[in-house]
């Protein structure tokens, strides 16, 4: 018999297959989308059915039965909203089932069971890609389907009737979890476990449809944006790898892939026999990890952690609510998925590994789900060349105390405290970012954890933003508190209470049920030592000072008792210079100069070498590099004005190049700023405030900006030498439109004179670093620190 499917689902209007009036009187709760719906359209639909599915242009031979199954397990995934927006709210968790041959339909049920779901999930009863449930299935028996227009039967493949259904149902009733790892299912979850640390296998995989509809990126490109293949220095592999100091490395050095199936280094090209218009997120999937295992002949996810499915767009919403996404992953699991252009985004990327990694979102000051713009898992960094943020407190507490990965050997720590119930206990803290992790010296918090004797805990940071971290668009150099459940230990939605500087003051009032508050003190905030650092005080009821807790490293289940004279951690201190500390020693360090210490140090003018004649160019700045063979520090920098008169002028300065930061103002540290005589052809010096270090064999780079513009003169060719002596080599750069807001498209050559000190004793200044507010030194690995 050939029934058509539209005939077919008019007669059903329930799991029960029984009509809508029958349903009514047998007082069933109505089930919905596990998405927001139109309240009205709703309410005025008794008759809506259950399982939505889209009109299909095949007639099929087949043999349907409801059924009640298990399922493998149940997959928890997160959506990241498509537009930059605070005002988005996001999605909230959708669910899948997963079945045989790994096909994951959507689980529906009533808005109360969804909802009991969700908080399953963030109270770690229902742990995604392990827990598992009973579900009601309809399934289609179908050897083939007959098509409308010739007539003729296709074969489909095995996994086809499974996605005929659409959707599972939950039974009516309270939801029941199953975590017994033993049940069905255990074939599939036993061959994936997620990894922490190591080398880190990730696929991208580019989806091509039957009809040709695929992005229009090349494999190459995919591989570049990826992981960095020919060049590109912001990616979702640098990214983790910063952020995790070299634990988390993202790699396409695969085992058992025989290369030639792939297009480029670690991206594999695939064509399904779907119509990405009509098709389901549900069929897309299935369809394209059948086609990705048939290619390599392997089982997914086999040796892979990450695999990313490329898709050229969405355009039917079923099983994910609605097209508004950029992107979705599966919660603790391999899989992730993008429309668009949107994998060219590294913070977008990285959201979703964090989400493959059981990281919940991160909820803002406001209260919605994605404005914590402190760490990737709220709305990240949404740029081609944006990616320099890493995962606030409770993601880096989870990471270090439940995965025992990135920051739990030190050299900080991950602190715990617990304040007790009777008041009078408090501590004093030196934090220093997990930007800076690798320049902990004295065992400083990066995470400081308050115990409330609840799942739900409070965590504090200092958020400095520089390095991995550099591209932070909110509470830059500033201590940030946040709220977080499942005891910090696992998937919990976080949320960012309060952003404080140095001198402010966040109040917890009636802490733990008592009539104490508990208040979070920001001393001191440092960023000119190395590492930042910020002190923190934390204070429970009225202080008493001889009575202070030691801090632990792990929480306490019962009030810890005051302990007296606990010892304190002290400010992290830069190293000093070893020779160089004082004046006579023959170094030139410690922020001398020729006129503080001639004994130590000697003043090096770098003279105009332009070989295409004067300055001829205007420009509202200059960013170039100077390269130097010893430790120096540059004194001076020289200004020619575009007329005469008096400018507003600053110089900044970096160290290495300037590439990927042009526009970064965080970057950057100020060297000098205030008003210039400018002079029309002449060279005006302007005298640094902070002198700019360079270690021997190093590169720094300076940008020196005026509000009235100055003069350069153009050059012929990119990062040309400008001028050179036996010691330092300037080379050409490029003029800046607006600082830190728009560049020009051409190079520029700096003309006027500079100057650099350099140290007296010749036999020592190949081994010392040049000082400014900071010591400047090279480690083994030519790093500097």
């Amino acid at each position: 018999m050939i029934l058509r499917l539209s005939t077919f689902l008019a007669a059903m209007a329930g799991l029960g297959l029984v009509n809508a009036q029958q349903q009514q009187q047998q007082q069933q709760p109505q089930l919905q989308r596990s998405t927001e719906v139109d309240g009205d359209a709703a309410n005025n639909n008794n008759s809506r059915m259950l399982l939505h599915r889209k009109k299909r242009s095949l007639q099929k031979k087949d043999q349907r039965k409801l059924q009640s199954s298990q399922c493998n397990t149940i997959i928890a995934i997160d959506a990241i909203s498509e537009v930059y927006d605070d005002s988005q709210t996001g999605p909230d968790e959708e669910f899948l089932c997963e079945l045989d041959y790994g096909v994951t339909l959507p689980i529906q049920g009533t808005k109360e069971q969804l909802d009991q779901l969700r908080a399953m999930l963030h109270d770690g009863t229902l742990v995604s890609y392990e827990s598992t449930l009973e579900v009601l299935q309809e399934v289609v028996v179908a050897e083939s389907m007959m098509d409308e227009t010739t007539g003729e039967e296709v074969q489909q493949p095995p996994f086809a009737s499974l996605l005929q259904g659409g959707s599972v149902s939950l039974p009516p009733g309270d939801v029941t979890i199953i975590n017994n790892s033993s049940d069905n299912g255990g074939r599939r979850r036993l061959n994936y476990k997620t990894q922490y640390e190591g080398q880190i296998k990730v696929l991208a995989v580019k989806v091509t449809d039957k009809n040709g509809l695929a992005v229009d990126q090349n494999a190459r490109t995919i591989s570049d944006k990826i992981f960095g293949t020919y060049g590109d220095s912001i990616t979702p592999k640098s990214g983790m790898n910063d952020c995790s100091f070299g634990k988390f490395v993202m790699t396409y050095d695969y085992d058992n892939v025989d290369d030639s199936k792939l297009s480029a280094p670690g991206v594999v090209e695939v064509t399904i026999d779907l119509d990405l218009v009509k098709a389901t997120q549900s069929e897309i999937r299935a369809y394209t990890t059948a086609a990705v295992e048939k290619k390599l002949g392997v089982s997914l996810p086999g040796e892979f952690q990450h695999v990313l499915y490329i898709t050229e767009d969405c355009y039917n919403p079923e099983g994910m609510g609605s097209c508004g996404w950029a992107a979705y992953a599966y919660v603790g699991s391999w899989m992730s998925l993008y429309k668009r252009d949107h994998f060219l985004k590294p913070g977008v990327v990285q959201h979703e590994v964090g989400h493959n990694l059981r990281f919940a979102h991160s909820g803002g000051l406001d209260g919605r789900t994605y404005t914590d713009h402190t760490g990737l898992m709220g709305n990240p960094l949404w740029g081609d060349n944006q990616g320099k943020m890493c995962f606030n407190a409770p993601k880096n507490y989870q990471l270090a105390k439940a995965y025992g990965a990135w920051y739990s050997k030190g050299p900080g720590t991950i602190m715990d405290w617990d304040s007790g119930e009777d008041g009078g206990t408090s501590f004093t803290a030196t934090m220093v970012g997990v930007a800076e992790f690798n320049k902990i010296k004295d065992d400083n918090p990066i995470v400081i954890k308050l115990e409330t004797g609840d799942k739900t805990d409070y965590f504090i940071e200092f958020n400095r933003a520089i390095g991995p971290t550099s591209q932070e668009k909110q509470a830059q150099d500033k201590v940030t508190l946040y709220s977080a459940g499942n005891n910090g230990l696992a998937y919990a939605t976080s949320q960012l209470l309060s952003i404080l500087g140095q001198g402010d003051t966040y109040k917890f009032s009636k802490w733990r049920g008592t009539k104490l508050d508990l208040t979070v003190s920001v001393l001191e905030i440092n960023t000119n030592a190395v590492p930042g650092y910020a002190r923190v005080k934390v204070v429970f009821g009225e202080e008493q000072a001889p009575k202070t807790p030691n801090p632990t490293n792990r929480p306490t289940p019962n009030p810890v008792q005051p302990t007296p004279n606990p010892p304190q951690p002290t400010p992290p201190q830069p190293t000093p210079p070893t020779p160089g500390s004082k004046c006579g020693d023959g170094i030139c360090g410690n922020n001398e100069t020729s006129e503080s210490c001639p004994n130590d140090c000697t003043i090096v003018d770098i003279k105009p070498n332009a070989s295409n004649g004067k300055s001829d160019t205007k420009t509202g700045g200059l960013m170039f590099t100077v390269e130097s063979s010893q430790a120096i520090s540059m004194a001076s920098i020289g200004v020619e004005g575009a007329k005469d008169k008096e400018s507003e002028c600053s110089v900044y300065y970096k160290d290495g190049d300037y590439e990927g930061v042009e526009l970064d103002e965080k970057a950057w540290n100020l060297a000098f700023e205030g008003d210039v005589d400018m002079k029309k052809g002449e060279s005006t010096s302007i005298t640094l405030d902070t002198t700019v270090p360079i270690a021997a064999g190093r590169k720094a780079s300076l940008f020196v900006t005026c509000k009235n513009g100055l003069m350069v003169s153009s050059n012929t060719g990119n990062a040309g030498t400008r001028s050179a002596d036996a010691t330092v080599t300037v080379y050409d750069g490029i003029n800046i439109k607006k600082a830190f807001n728009k560049m020009d498209k051409s190079n520029g050559r700096q003309n006027a004179p500079m100057s650099y000190y350099k140290s007296t004793n010749k036999r020592m200044i190949e081994e010392s670093p040049i000082e400014s507010d900071y010591l400047v030194s090279v480690d083994d690995d030519d790093e500097v620190v």
